[in-house]
């Protein structure tokens, strides 16, 4: 068994490949050879891996009152996990994913277990990639893994869309109302991601209901479509989830959306539409996105993003206005330290609450603010 930080290369799958060239880029080029490298002295390799994320957050409101105090797993989940392939000659592996999430303020595991986050078994190929298990949909890996690509490790939860929007009923209420957060993998799905060509790959997911006589009742279906040349990423999801207990799982969410990137040498800057749709009750928001990456030195970046979500009337044409930035500094190669500012303000046709993702709380009134100090670690 090997211990390394390859597995940030999934985290962030082209995160080496982009044309930065700075010191987390360099590193993680740096890891992702040497596994390589000894990758192909042996058939088969497992290597365990992890993230830690934790400090200390303001909030302007929660409930009505000020709120200090630790927070943990906001600019990079708390992971660990176990990862391995077994090179089956002719272009074939057997592969296999296992993580959990933890908390570092109890220590104790959540989202189902030690392996509750994603877990997997599948077999890749010259023609791509396909696996069986609990995963998550193309709404988060083609619209924020692949779209924001070596950008991700500068976004922060907060930077991701919320607001005032608690009767779109989605299962988990206001957060991820897009999925593009990654808040909870799909269990009992079958999922195939081609090898790209030309830049351009496709994947297309299938989520059983595993209960008798309704294989169309509690399923879930999904499809992404990426495309990389040079500076430029294009991406597009779709994902509709009969999973979410509503109408007895009849209807559901119906999410899709566009976006992209593109770097201009240093600078990169992205863009995502997001639409969110209840099938049952005809809520629905719509979201845009605009964000970008600067890296002050090879040490120091600098993420700026904007946010607007609007509800259709049936949240009561509720919207939301957020902005933020999160200012990042690398310590070493595994190790960064970052500044988090967020506000956001919300209105509509009704009383209104802003409700800033991942923060500690709901506010009692249409404005919070967020600051947080924390410190990140990789192994």
């Amino acid at each position: 068994m090997k211990y390394d930080h390859s597995h940030i290369a999934s985290y962030v799958p082209d995160m080496p490949c982009r044309r930065f060239g700075l010191l987390w880029a360099s590193a993680i080029t740096a890891l992702c050879i040497s596994t390589l490298t000894s990758s192909a002295h042996a058939q088969s390799s497992v290597t365990v891996f992890g993230l830690l994320d934790e400090g200390v957050t303001y909030a302007s409101n929660v409930d009505g009152k000020r709120y200090i105090g630790t927070q943990t797993g906001i600019q990079a989940p708390n992971l660990f996990g176990v990862r391995g392939t077994e090179d089956l000659g002719g272009g074939y592996a057997a592969i296999f994913l296992m993580d959990g999430f933890f908390s570092i303020d109890t220590g104790a595991m959540s989202g189902g277990g030690p392996f509750g986050r994603e877990s997997y078994i599948g077999l890749s190929s010259p023609w791509g990639t396909i696996t069986m298990g609990k995963q998550f949909d193309y709404m988060y890996d083609s619209l924020s893994i692949a779209r924001w690509g070596q950008q991700i490790p500068y976004v922060s939860l907060y930077q991701l869309p919320d607001g005032p929007y608690a009767n779109m009923n989605a299962p988990l209420g206001t957060f991820d109302y897009s999925r593009t957060a990654g808040g909870a993998a799909t269990p009992n799905t079958v999922k195939f991601t081609s090898a790209p060509y030309h830049g351009l790959h496709f994947g297309a997911m299938y989520g059983f209901s595993n209960v008798a006589g309704q294989f169309g009742n509690g399923n879930l279906s999904s499809f992404g479509l990426d495309y990389a040349s040079g500076p430029l990423r294009m991406d597009a999801a779709y994902t509709y989830s009969k999973q979410d207990g509503i109408d007895s799982n009849e209807a559901g969410i119906r999410n899709f959306g566009f976006g992209g990137r593109y770097d201009f040498g240093r600078l990169a800057l992205d863009a995502l539409y997001t639409n969110t749709h209840n099938t049952f009750n005809g809520a629905q928001i719509d979201s845009f996105e605009v964000g970008g990456l600067y890296p002050v030195s090879p040490f120091f970046f600098i993420y700026a993003q904007y946010i607007y979500s609007k509800g259709n009337e049936a949240l009561t044409n509720n919207q939301a206005h957020q902005a933020g930035v999160t200012f990042d500094y690398l310590l070493s190669k595994r190790t960064d330290v970052y500044l988090n500012v967020i506000y956001q303000h919300a209105k509509g046709g009704e009383q209104v609450f802003a409700a800033i993702s991942g923060s500690p709380g709901t506010s009692s009134s249409p404005n919070q603010t967020v600051i947080r100090v924390a410190m990140r670690h990789l192994f």
